[in-house]
């Protein structure tokens, strides 16, 4: 039990000293939904939705999806308006004014995006 909360701690504050000095992380949806559906595993597989965070002082958020016609990744790129820092759990949240769009990411990898039309996405990160 001690191992796992010391590692819990070493995983915790490193993600936040990351977050604090600037990174970049690639993130993996594994489940998304909106106010119409959820998608199947066969969307996923076919759409491999991903994001990929860069935390910096121009912080930006990369969205990408297969493009089904060609087979290949496209990716859509946004500036951040603003980035907050939860004194509790220690999630950092990157907001998108415009579109209303958010991306959280949180100590243990973990990642919940709101597109800001009604869909959300889950998954997980790693430190590129």
């Amino acid at each position: 039990m001690k191992l796992i909360a010391k590692s819990f701690i070493y995983l915790a504050f490193s993600l936040l000293t990351s977050l604090a000095n600037g990174a970049s992380y690639d993130c993996t949806v594994t489940k998304k939904l909106d106010f119409e559906n959820v998608y199947q595993p066969s969307q996923m597989e076919k759409y491999k939705f991903s994001a990929r965070i860069h935390d910096s002082e121009k912080p930006k958020v990369d969205r990408c999806s297969i493009k089904p016609n060609d087979n290949k990744v496209t990716c859509d790129s946004y500036d951040i308006d603003r980035v907050e820092v939860d004194k509790h759990v220690g999630y950092k949240k990157f907001y998108l004014f415009r579109s209303q769009f958010d991306i959280q990411l949180f100590p243990d990898g973990k990642f919940v995006e709101n597109n800001g039309r009604g869909g959300i996405a889950f998954g997980t990160c790693k430190l590129l």
